[in-house]
């Protein structure tokens, strides 16, 4: 029974590690990328509205954006997968709320 049960973790954990490491897919990537800028619209949504206190943190959450989106960029090389991703991340970007 000790062996079946440590086998099975050790299953489990290799599955767990395969999907972290391989998973990446481009949905979770772009989604990733849409939060980022979803939340930085949001600060300046307020920051026009007259809390100027949100700006910094704006900036900041853009600038993760980019520094993120330019990260896959060389993650994403094909024509194909670009073009998944900026279809990927304009249907996330519609969802921002």
């Amino acid at each position: 029974m000790k062996k079946a049960i440590t086998f099975l973790g050790a299953i489990l954990f290799a599955l767990t590690i395969l999907t972290s490491c391989g998973g990446g897919s481009i949905e979770s990537d772009a989604k990733k990328v849409a939060e980022l800028q979803c939340k930085a619209l949001k600060l300046m949504q307020k920051a026009t509205s007259g809390d100027m206190s949100v700006i910094e943190e704006s900036t900041k959450l853009s600038s993760e954006a980019v520094a993120l989106s330019k990260e896959l960029e060389d993650k994403y090389t094909s024509d194909s997968d670009k073009k998944k991703f900026a279809e990927a991340l304009l249907k996330e970007m519609g969802n921002c709320n």
